[in-house]
């Protein structure tokens, strides 16, 4: 089979797009207390990859903005027991909570998949 030059070189253009995108579309790592939310405070991720939190173990300050965004395809909640904070996320529903605990270490639930090991830590800082 013959390729025309014209469509050879409209063929090797396009492969090129194709991967220069995809070399833009590559986002940097997160910093460690999570990955930057819209409202510049932290988004943590439920469901990514089964039934866990990402990040796990999660830093913040007193009155931050926390993203729960629920990316898994199961209802999810976001509950520190005991301290007034309890969500409950639908499949692709992200929901913001203003962190107002004390400075201390405070373990997360979901309370419908905990018992399937799906807990984080969130420390607060001053």
């Amino acid at each position: 089979m013959r390729v025309r030059r014209g469509a050879k070189a409209l063929f090797c253009l396009a492969g090129v797009l194709v991967l220069l995108g995809a070399a833009c579309s590559k986002s940097s790592s997160p910093p460690s207390g999570g990955s930057p939310s819209a409202a510049g405070g932290v988004t943590l991720q439920q469901g990514s990859g089964g039934l866990v939190f990402t990040p796990s173990t999660l830093t913040v300050k007193k009155g931050d903005v926390l993203a729960v965004a629920n990316v898994g395809s199961a209802a999810h909640t976001f509950t520190i027991t005991g301290n007034g904070i309890d969500i409950v996320n639908q499949p692709g529903q992200t929901q913001n909570v203003t962190i107002s605990l004390a400075p201390g270490t405070y373990p997360f639930v979901c309370r419908f998949h905990e018992s399937l090991g799906m807990k984080g830590t969130l420390t607060v800082t001053g």
